[in-house]
């Protein structure tokens, strides 16, 4: 389990059906391809960022594969960023662009630049994470989806961006990152994700806003998987939402 988050395989499938409810939302059809690139640029883009963590403990076991194999990791992190910029110049050509902007986001993000790391906010770091891939989501669509559904998405990938948080609450204090949720610990948490959920619901309707308060609660039902299960919810509401 600890190899597929240090490869960033739930990351990735996150954030392709994000794009894909935000293109159901359109009634278009999906595309293999651009949804692969999706893929293989949130790879690309996990791997690297999690090469730079922070040595402290403590640590978990995906972090302790990521320094042991940093090399190893920031070679195939390459190789899948210079795959999707290939595949995004097929489908069209600005689109390319996405990778680079991509990478400056995450150094911006997890380093010390000319600012403090975003990461290292509390109240920054999920609207950080969760704006980038509704934005991401919303250009690859030609930014055909309306502003509301925009907000909603934001909304949603914030509130599940906190949640991950959870997960992460003893190494980030370490590492000198003290986030929301260890802030507000995990019932409070649970509900300021809950309010935007709500929020997002309203933006949404029926049935993607409706799916997705349904379908909240399924982390807590096994609590050691939550980072998991908040990855492929999307993908849920996405494949229930199709069968409605």
């Amino acid at each position: 389990m600890a190899w597929l988050t240090v490869l960033g395989i739930p990351a990735g499938l996150y954030v392709a059906s994000i794009v894909a409810l935000m293109n159901a939302l359109l009634g278009e059809k999906q595309n293999p391809v651009l949804l692969l690139a999706v893929v293989a640029l949130t790879l690309g883009i996990y791997i690297y960022h999690r090469t730079t963590i922070v040595c402290v403990e403590p640590m978990q076991e995906r972090h302790r594969i990521a320094i042991a194999l940093t090399k190893k990791l920031r070679i195939l992190s390459t190789i899948l960023l210079l795959v999707s910029a290939l595949v995004f110049a097929t489908e069209k050509t600005v689109l390319s662009g996405m990778v680079l902007l991509a990478i400056l986001g995450v150094v911006v993000y997890g380093r010390k630049t000319c600012i403090q790391p975003l990461r290292n906010n509390a109240y920054i770091k999920p609207i950080a994470v969760g704006s980038s891939i509704a934005v991401f989501a919303w250009v690859l669509n030609d930014f055909s989806n309306t502003p509301w559904v925009f907000l909603a998405f934001v909304l949603l990938c914030s509130a599940d961006a906190l949640l991950c948080d959870l997960v992460d609450r003893a190494y980030d204090a370490a590492s000198g990152c003290t986030t929301l949720a260890f802030r507000l610990g995990v019932h409070k948490t649970w509900c300021f994700a809950g309010v935007l959920y709500f929020c997002a619901f309203l933006c949404l309707g029926f049935p993607f806003g409706l799916l997705f308060m349904l379908l909240l609660p399924i982390p807590l039902l096994w609590p050691p998987f939550t980072r998991m299960l908040i990855d492929v919810r999307p993908l849920l509401v996405l494949l229930l939402a199709y069968s409605l």
